[in-house]
């Protein structure tokens, strides 16, 4: 039997979480938190333990982390520590930037025990077991396999095998790949049966990832600066501002100096380890203070304004658009779709990815999960 559970993050973005059984396995997949109105919000678990199939959370076997951003990620310390008989799995680069995110995230305003938290999370992640694509785990019972996703570094897919049924988790991915990824593996005649997508923009027929808006953001930018100006930018997610420093290096023509607060500094140089090169001769560590000259600041930490600079706080989505989603569900063909992490549709006139599919030649069926619903896969 298999049984289908979102705990967070299905017809809305935050708080991904998510709950499968496969036999007498009772796996989570992902464990985030959002943010609404600037509260932030974690995933429904008593859901789960008034549900038919756990009580407890010790009767938690597996937890698969997908990647390290903060709606997949946020939650995890709270559940590891309740989830106390679970094996945890994520790529080693995940790792660390999850060690980072989480710092930040979590105890940036917890001033007495903070260096106390600090080792007590990374005793908690120090058992995390990492993994590596194209790598199998059997469990009791099923298998695992784990793929590259693109979307950001560290980044995977998850193929279970369960009684000859293949389900995919797809977490966040990327067919064309993203500023410091490939794209994602596609899984050619794989003969997937169900597939779990994560799908952002399944319900934006109008968005365009190449149109995004991080573009006209790293041109206004570099405008500023050849005007003479000092710019600081503040990113919310330090995956997002390695992100940020690989696309500004790409662009920097005029080699202006760009300055990196000391957290990006240590993640950029630990991913730099796993061959990963992000930095440039035009990237610096700030030490004693910045210039006076143009120059470009970036953080995730200091997300006030500076005086003498223009304040720019970026944002921005690397998710997979609705052109190439489609490409990549007719190329699956699975059996079954169960859509989760969807954001709302920009208008009530658009079309989902059902029912725009629905006119091509494809087998797939969909199904739109509702938070704390029960599905039988």
């Amino acid at each position: 039997m298999i049984n289908f559970m979102a705990l967070g993050g299905g017809q809305r973005v935050g708080a991904s979480c998510y709950y499968l059984k496969l036999g007498n396995s009772n796996i989570i997949l992902d464990a985030g938190t959002g943010m609404n109105n600037g509260v932030i919000f974690s995933p429904d678990l008593h859901s789960l333990k008034s549900s038919p199939f756990i009580t407890s959370l010790s009767q938690i076997n597996e937890i698969y982390i997908s990647h390290a951003h903060m709606d997949h990620v946020g939650y995890l310390l709270p559940l590891i520590k309740e989830a106390t008989q679970a094996t945890t799995y994520m790529t080693e680069t995940t790792k660390i930037l999850t060690q980072y995110q989480l710092y930040d995230k979590v105890y940036i305003n917890n001033k007495g025990g903070r260096e106390l938290d600090r080792l007590a999370t990374q005793s908690i992640l120090d058992n995390v077991v990492n993994v590596t694509y194209a790598k199998t785990i059997r469990q009791r019972d099923y298998t695992a396999t784990f793929f590259s996703a693109g979307h950001i570094p560290g980044a995977m897919m998850i193929l279970f095998e369960y009684k000859k049924r293949k389900i995919l988790y797809t977490g966040d991915y990327s067919v064309l790949g993203s500023p410091l990824t490939d794209g994602c593996f596609t899984f050619d005649n794989f003969n997937i049966d169900t597939v779990i997508m994560c799908g952002l923009h399944a319900k934006h027929p109008s968005y365009i990832k190449t149109n995004n808006r991080l573009y006209n953001t790293i041109e206004e930018i570099y405008k500023h600066t050849f005007f003479g100006k000092r710019v600081k930018c503040y990113v919310s997610q330090l995956t997002k501002g390695i992100e940020l420093i690989k696309i500004l290096n790409s662009f920097n023509k005029e080699q202006v100096p760009i300055y990196i607060d000391k957290t990006l500094s240590e993640v950029i140089e630990k991913i730099g380890k796993l061959s990963i090169p992000i930095l440039t001769s035009n990237n610096y560590l700030v030490k004693n203070g910045l210039p006076k000259t143009p120059h470009i600041y970036i953080t995730s930490k200091e997300y006030y304004n500076f005086s003498g600079y223009e304040n720019i706080k970026v944002d921005f989505s690397l998710h997979e658009d609705f052109a190439h989603m489609k490409q990549f569900i007719k190329k699956l063909n699975a059996k079954q779709i169960y859509m989760v992490h969807c954001a709302r549709p920009y208008n009530r006139y658009d079309l989902s990815i059902e029912q725009d599919i629905m006119y091509d030649e494809c087998r797939t069926q969909f199904t739109f999960v509702e938070e704390k619903e029960i599905y039988r896969l």
